[in-house]
């Protein structure tokens, strides 16, 4: 990200060059802490040399990503030497007695680990967790701080060069985006920000291995310089800070060049070479030996390893007992030291102690060197392995699941399973199994076991996995697991109850038995008579998070009961028990039924055919009875017959379920005086609440 540009003399007086000695006794001391992790030696500061400037090799890779650079110590030792007085009265203190509470970061993959946050974090280790998280050398992030804002050895702090301590996200065409603002967040940011230019290095503007013209100021009038960039550290410097100093800058080193100067890396370059000593760091390769595992008859070695002098993968020659085994290129991605990794695995080896020895081949100036040695073993003897777990796995079935080596052969071996000290099954330890294959290398990935035990009973059972000899040593066991079984009574769940129709019931939910995987019976009670058995058959995928998936999902129920009468009613459901336990109650609560004034249709009336005849047609029922009700027809106001709603309707019970088909009604009626009439039919309420009810008027002429 492109930050503002800098003031020509940067921000600190050359005096501090007083403390080289001291600064390189702390980077060796530094050096000599982290043992053998990374190959490079100590750097010796000295002034800067204007002629020493190389554009297109600011810094090496070697020493911008060597995070071991300096010891959370040894930064605070720096950060005093440059204020051993502190001037700071009013805002913020100086840098070496900063502090701040930091948040945890989450790991970017390929770019930064986690950060660890914590309380009153000190300026320093904040330096050091930083670039321990990125892979980033602390000493770069010592510079940038001075280069951007000074706050190296200013006596007397301000809260904006806190703010904006690195210059991330500070471009020279606005304002600093205070959304990183904040010394923690400015640390960290620039950080991850290197890294991503290291993590995608085609992605970017500028780019190594390649000539990229590079403008010498924000004015675009001044020009651009073609720049061979050289390596990756040199390319994200002119990403972060996208000038390259003219002639005038490198002219004037320490103080101004012309118009058309820009000092930001300049400056860099010039403060890194006074306080910590060369930019380059050595010629000959770096790197580290990170791990040596033993697989059958082989061992696998990974590590990281580069060269000062390219940016293209170098060559890693692995050395057993002394004789070169493999070459391999190291060029795979690593977490901090970007495209650097290598593996290889070198097989035909014996059985034992053997001393491993890795090199990264010189490419240019410098020489190879070696990167680390490590003595590892080639197992021989007993099997090894892991008893991952054992589980119930529905009514008297055990799961198991593991995996089993025996370093004398590759091929899969035998696991005998124990329940309560009884053998129960012998299974080939043959599944596959990538993360075996991939951490035992020589051995493929067929190892891995997975069986089911039947016929275990109810209760608590001790089961054992065991790994079968092949060869020199004994059979192992891998471990033991406790595993109760499931018993005892159903377990359900009532989840609809209630009436959604006259003379209706719904009931719904889901139960199983832990005895037994098939579906069992669930009994439904009205007033203490039963009135329903179902299955719990029926299939729901939502059921997976409700009942263990031994026993599947087709355990939900469902009914309606019909027939049920007006008022209020106390409705049970029981799961029938199967195996040991009894049934269980799964609920009982009380149901009030619909009930009120009868309802209905007046669908026709008419007059005829004869003379002297009517006749009606339509439908009705009350509520609170399942029975037949009466309608009343009235001729012109007056009552006139009373006849029986208890004829079949179809229609009517497939809307009113429960109530029945036997409420229509339909009459012909002799002897009606001839001419216009109106007809109107009445609903007659049954026993209990409501009235009666006017379900409509028709007019008809009688012939």
């Amino acid at each position: 990200m492109p930050t503002r540009i800098e003031s020509p003399t940067g921000a600190f007086p050359s005096a501090m060059r007083a403390f080289r000695i001291l600064v390189a006794a702390v980077a060796a001391i530094a050096l000599l802490s982290v043992g053998f992790a990374a190959a490079a030696p100590a750097e010796r500061a000295e002034a800067a040399v204007a002629s020493e400037f190389d554009p297109g090799y600011i810094m090496s890779d070697q020493v911008f990503y060597n995070s071991a650079s300096l010891s959370e110590s040894g930064i605070q030792a720096f950060l005093n030497s440059q204020v051993p007085t502190c001037r700071a009265t009013t805002g913020p203190t100086c840098l070496r007695h900063y502090t701040q509470t930091t948040p945890n970061r989450a790991a970017v993959p390929n770019r930064c680990g986690a950060y660890a946050g914590g309380t009153a974090q000190s300026a320093a280790r904040i330096i050091y967790r930083v670039a321990q998280a990125c892979g980033i050398s602390p000493k770069v992030l010592i510079v940038l701080l001075q280069k951007e804002q000074g706050l190296v050895t200013t006596t007397a702090p301000t809260s904006r060069q806190y703010r904006s301590a690195t210059g991330y996200g500070c471009p020279d065409t606005a304002a600093c985006d205070s959304t990183y603002y904040g010394y923690f967040n400015q640390v960290y940011m620039a950080a991850l920000q290197f890294k991503r230019y290291q993590g995608s290095p085609g992605s970017w503007a500028y780019q190594a291995g390649r000539t990229n013209n590079i403008l010498y100021h924000p004015n675009a009038a001044c020009g651009t310089k073609p720049v061979y960039i050289r390596n990756q550290a040199t390319a994200g410097l002119y990403l972060y800070t996208p000038y390259t100093p003219n002639a005038a800058s490198l002219g004037n080193l320490y103080g101004t060049g012309d118009s058309c100067s820009s000092y930001g890396n300049r400056n860099f370059w010039r403060m890194y070479t006074d306080w910590f000593g060369s930019t380059k760091g050595d010629d000959s390769p770096y790197g580290q030996l990170t791990a040596v595992t033993g697989g059958y008859r082989s061992l696998k070695v990974s590590g990281w390893a580069g060269d000062p002098n390219t940016a293209s993968p170098i060559r890693v020659h692995v050395y057993v007992d002394g004789v070169g085994r493999a070459s391999v290129a190291a060029g795979g991605a690593t977490a901090v030291h970007g495209a650097t990794g290598f593996s290889a695995t070198v097989g035909g080896l014996s059985p034992g102690d053997h001393r491993v020895c890795i090199y990264g081949i010189n490419v240019g100036a410098g020489a190879t060197r070696m990167l680390g040695c490590s003595t590892s073993r080639v197992p021989s003897g007993s099997p090894f392995g892991s008893f991952d777990s054992a589980s119930a796995a529905g009514p008297n079935a055990i799961s198991v699941r593991g995996w089993a080596v025996d370093p004398d052969v590759a091929s899969s071996i035998r696991v005998h399973l124990y329940v309560d000290g009884k053998a129960r099954a012998s299974v080939a330890a043959a599944a596959s199994r990538s993360d075996v294959g991939s951490t035992y290398p020589g051995f493929g990935n067929a190892h891995g076991f997975a069986t089911t035990i039947g016929g275990v009973s109810a209760g608590s059972h001790q089961v054992c996995a065991y790994a079968i000899n092949t060869g020199g040593g004994s059979t192992v066991r891998l471990g033991c697991r406790t595993v109760t079984m499931p018993s005892g009574p159903p377990r359900g769940e009532v989840q609809t109850l209630g009436s959604t129709a006259i003379g209706t019931i719904d009931v719904g939910g889901w139960a199983y038995d832990p005895d037994s995987v098939s579906p069992i019976r669930v009994h439904v009670y009205v007033d203490g008579a039963a009135r329903a058995s179902i299955g719990a058959n029926r299939s729901d995928p939502g059921l997976s998070s409700k009942i263990p998936a031994a026993y599947g999902t087709a355990h939900r129920f469902a009914t309606t009961i019909s027939g049920v009468g007006p008022g209020s009613h106390s409705v049970c459901a029981y799961a029938i028990n199967v195996g040991a336990g009894t049934n269980t109650r799964l609920l009982c609560r009380t149901v009030t039924m619909p009930s009120g004034s009868p309802v209905g249709s007046f669908d026709s009336a008419a007059g005829g055919p004869g003379t002297g005849q009517a006749s009606v047609r339509g439908w009705a029922l009350d509520p609170d009875t399942t029975a037949s009700i009466r309608v009343h027809i009235y001729l012109d106001g007056s009552g006139y017959r009373s006849i029986a709603a208890d004829a079949v309707r179809t229609d009517v019970g497939r809307v009113y379920t429960g109530m029945g088909d036997l409420h229509g009604f339909s009459a012909s009626f002799t002897g009606v005086p001839s001419g216009p009439h109106e007809l109107c039919a009445y609903a007659i309420n049954a026993s209990g609440a409501g009235g009666n009810v006017l379900l409509g008027c028709r007019d008809v002429v009688v012939p």
